[in-house]
């Protein structure tokens, strides 16, 4: 694939050299349901592809990933994990291996293992903000079937560099909830069937890019790039656009900032952690839950230390023994409401 200039400096040119090219690097984004998504999509892609296919699939971190072998069942494309530091090729697919982010910079790719986003890493946003940033319009993203609202955030980026964004019928989607938060929140340019997709990206490839001079990106959107390789500090916040929240972090409990684009507000802390709405509320339930046991351990433990204590003074000192055994019966309360609240029931 031919190669542009530094993440950290876009000019004219860039663009001018990718007019002869097509559209030809594909970002895609699955969660639930998505083996079976981007098996159809990837195999229905010709055997003569010409673009760089990216793939970010949610997994769980410490297990094996057969990914690339179970998509390379349905293609004729060379299908693997990415490798930090791999050149781009054409016609080849390349899956983000667990627990790490897939980024792309000019020519290559990167794998890194830096903070969370949306509860996941690796994670879909900071893929396509990396190639939206690298390559502009020669970059298609797409967000197929999945829970919440990963991928979001990463079109509006490939958006605002003038890429092409895609999304997934969701009335065909096995979890619809992904590319329905992906067109609520982005003009996006094609709402497809998978059985159409693969055909469009086919096309595109071939294509020569109409315009050269796509919007001016987003003046946050390399520092955001860096947070995903734990290259940036809190001196970095200062330049997204956005503001202090009232909110801290769930996962290292530093401050929020709360960012918007296009109507959508997503959260990033000093560290990198970054969240949509709906995986920070996510992650406030968690923490929740997590502080009603903890409470309920510590009522529950108090409890049982006051009636050894009550038990073991004599009956000329009811009055105190009386004393303890109330304040026990009192946490005993305490701990119902508690037990209640972590049932949802209402106390």
């Amino acid at each position: 694939m031919a190669d542009v200039p530094s993440t950290q400096q876009r000019v004219p040119t860039q663009h001018a050299s990718a007019a002869a090219l097509g559209r030809d690097l594909v970002v895609i984004g699955a969660s639930a349901g998505g083996l079976q998504a981007l098996s159809q999509l990837i195999g229905a892609l010709p055997a003569d592809y010409r673009g760089s296919v990216f793939v970010v699939m949610h997994t769980s971190a410490g297990v094996r990933s057969e990914l690339p072998s179970l998509i390379g069942r349905h293609t004729g494309l060379p299908t693997l994990h990415a490798e930090d530091g791999r050149d781009i090729e054409p016609g080849h697919v390349y899956v983000a291996p667990p627990d790490r982010h897939l980024l792309i910079v000019p020519g290559r790719m990167q794998v890194v293992q830096g903070p969370h986003e949306n509860r996941h890493r690796p994670a879909i946003d900071p893929l396509f903000r990396s190639a939206a940033w690298a390559y502009g319009p020669r970059v298609v993203g797409v967000v197929l079937t999945g829970n919440l609202d990963d991928g979001t955030a990463g079109l509006w980026a490939i958006k605002s560099c003038g890429g092409t964004t895609i999304v997934q019928e969701p009335d065909e989607a096995s979890h619809p909830q992904m590319p329905w938060n992906a067109l609520l929140h982005n003009r996006v340019d094609h709402r497809l069937r998978l059985d159409e997709i693969a055909a469009l990206l086919t096309r595109m490839a071939r294509e020569p890019i109409a315009s050269v001079h796509p919007p001016e990106p987003p003046p946050g959107l390399p520092d955001e790039i860096e947070f995903a390789k734990l290259n940036a500090d809190i001196r970095d916040i200062d330049h997204l656009a956005g503001h202090l929240s009232a909110f801290t972090c769930p996962a290292c409990r530093g401050a929020l900032w709360e960012l918007e684009e296009g109507g959508h507000l997503r959260y990033r802390c000093h560290t990198g952690h970054a969240y949509s709405q709906a995986s920070l509320l996510l992650d406030q339930d968690r923490a929740v839950e997590e502080s009603l046991y903890t409470a309920l351990r510590a009522v529950e433990e108090k409890a049982t230390a006051l009636r050894r204590l009550a038990a073991r003074w004599p009956d000329g000192l009811a009055s105190i023994r009386l004393d303890y055994e109330a304040r026990a019966s009192a946490l005993d309360a305490s701990a119902d409401t508690l037990r209640a609240m972590l049932a949802g029931a209402t106390p």
